[in-house]
């Protein structure tokens, strides 16, 4: 939580931010930098796992041949097990993006946090009245809690 509480404030920051009198960033060009910063440490993570792996194969003397009949046999590739539905939590995520970006932008990330917290204190609600879960001591203090706390921090 500390890491996501920092870069909550370097977001809010970024985004807020005028400098030398010029517009604040657009919401949007931000959510495709840092979907694009992803992107790269993405290919850099499998890149890396690719050149382990090769080296792997010097280092024990596994053939080319016998690499080549194991690629044959699991026939891996990034793309193997996508359809249509791998679009839906793509498409969800980069709306998320784009909200939370908007979001940092004109409330700020401790209103985010509030809204996040709330959100699951209302999905504990609505768990315990739809389907008749018990909430636990733990549960009913921490809802307490969080309503105060909103409560003080929209109050002064």
């Amino acid at each position: 939580t500390l890491l996501s509480g920092l870069a909550g404030a370097f977001s809010q920051r970024s985004l807020q931010t005028q400098v030398g009198g010029l517009m604040h960033r657009d919401a949007y060009f931000y959510t495709v930098e840092i979907s694009f910063l992803s992107a790269v440490c993405l290919m850099i993570s499998m890149a890396v796992d690719y050149w382990q792996g090769r080296r792997a194969v010097v280092v024990t003397g596994t053939s080319v041949k016998e690499l080549e009949n194991k690629r044959c046999v699991n026939n891996n590739t990034f793309f193997q097990h996508w359809n249509y539905m791998t679009l839906l939590p793509i498409t969800t995520r980069a709306t998320a993006g784009l909200l939370t970006a908007l979001v940092h932008r004109h409330l700020g990330s401790v209103i985010k946090g509030f809204a996040l917290v709330l959100g699951l204190v209302f999905s504990a609600l609505l768990q315990f009245v739809l389907e008749g879960i018990d909430l636990s001591l733990g549960q009913l203090v921490g809802t307490a809690l969080v309503l105060f706390s909103s409560w003080l921090h929209f109050k002064g």
